[in-house]
């Protein structure tokens, strides 16, 4: 068994929370407990080590044309300094990963993605970058980053700078806590706030990390792990790669096939084109997001249960703990994907029904990034 990666501060996850193996990576689970994590940042301020993701620098005068090509998104939408979420493809149209791409000009671009993707992304920005004008950079290893997530979020890093901070979607360097990082008004929670990525080749990445991970901490921030990011972004309706997605999933049947993240008519090629459009109109499931009507929890991987026949899965599950609602995603037949149908899901030795809601399940006027107050 290949020893688990670890991030820059896993001597700190280590002492203050209980690790876990995460996709190949040894991660904190919880420091606290994951109702205390998750309630800071729904009310206040939560701060998540995100270091293990991958973090590529695309650069020359072939940048965009090579990600263009990668990715599903019209990138000539895509404004310079904007953080623009989107998906790659394989051949077949199922996911290879789900991406952030940041543009600084036609000619540096920043590529995020997933911890458990890293070696095959590098592997497949590589394979296509040979065709283009590009210098490309994994920059995983010489990098921290950081989520700082809440409704107090944006208060506690401006504290701690004198610069204005980029908008939601929006990305630029500032200076903070004396240390210059590239700030993106990015994250996985559905609350407001950022990710904050530090670049720095020296022996000091650990300790500046640390410094700047700590300040956060002083300032009133919450450390929160992998227990309370799952149930954050379950609530806010956001798919999680290699549960709600992965290889073998149409990006027509995920859900996630509309404009601004995927334009699939545009004209111009991007791999796994051919393979979208002749699944249009033949599509035989579909991702939802569900509540059980009966008490018990839909895990990953129960079947879903319709007209006494098992037709489909459940593919996330948790309880709310915020309403303390069961709530899921599961990929159930097409024909169920409208709001308020009713299937039911295998849990356990018992048949529980659920029904199709829309998300997030909070009340967007109390809670998330455009709460009203």
């Amino acid at each position: 068994m290949s020893e688990l990666k670890k991030t820059i501060l896993y001597s700190w996850h280590k002492e203050h929370g209980q690790i876990v193996d995460f996709a190949g990576w040894a991660m904190p689970v919880r420091y606290s407990d994951i109702t205390t994590e998750h309630m800071a940042v729904r009310e206040n301020c939560g701060i998540f080590d995100v270091s293990h993701m991958g973090r590529i620098w695309i650069r020359g005068p072939g940048a965009f044309d090579l990600l263009d090509t990668l990715v599903v998104r019209d990138l000539s939408k895509v404004k310079e300094n904007q953080a623009a979420y989107s998906f790659m493809l394989n051949e077949r149209a199922g996911f290879r990963d789900d991406v952030i791409v940041t543009k600084f000009t036609d000619e540096e671009w920043l590529l995020v993605c997933n911890a458990g993707n890293l070696d095959k992304i590098w592997e497949w920005v590589q394979l296509h970058g040979k065709n283009f004008d590009v210098q490309l950079e994994n920059k995983s290893a010489q990098s921290a980053m950081f989520a700082v997530q809440g409704p107090k979020a944006r208060e506690i890093i401006s504290s701690m700078t004198d610069d204005e901070l980029p908008g939601r979607f929006r990305a630029g360097w500032i200076t903070l806590d004396g240390q210059k990082v590239l700030f993106s008004g990015t994250g996985y929670t559905g609350e407001d706030g950022g990710e904050i990525a530090l670049f720095d080749d020296s022996e000091e990445l650990e300790s500046k990390a640390l410094k700047l991970w700590q300040s956060f901490i002083d300032k009133g921030a919450e450390p929160c792990a992998l227990g309370a990011r799952d149930t954050l972004r379950l609530e806010a309706g956001y798919s999680l790669y290699g549960n709600d997605m992965d290889e073998d999933t149409h990006v027509l049947e995920s859900s996630l096939a509309f404009v601004p993240f995927a334009h699939i008519h545009k004209d111009r090629d991007y791999i796994g084109k051919e393979a979208t459009l002749a699944k249009e109109g033949k599509e035989e499931k579909f991702r939802v997001f569900f509540k059980l009507v009966e008490r018990g929890v839909a895990r990953h991987g129960y079947p879903v249960i319709v007209d006494g026949e098992e037709a489909g899965v459940v593919t996330s599950g948790t309880r709310s703990p915020l309403t303390k609602e069961f709530i899921g995603m599961a990929y159930i037949p097409y024909t169920l994907k409208e709001v308020g149908s009713r299937f039911h899901v295998q849990v356990k030795r018992k048949v529980l029904e659920a029904e199709v809601i829309p998300f997030p399940i909070y009340d967007t006027k109390k809670y998330g990034y455009a709460r009203e107050s």
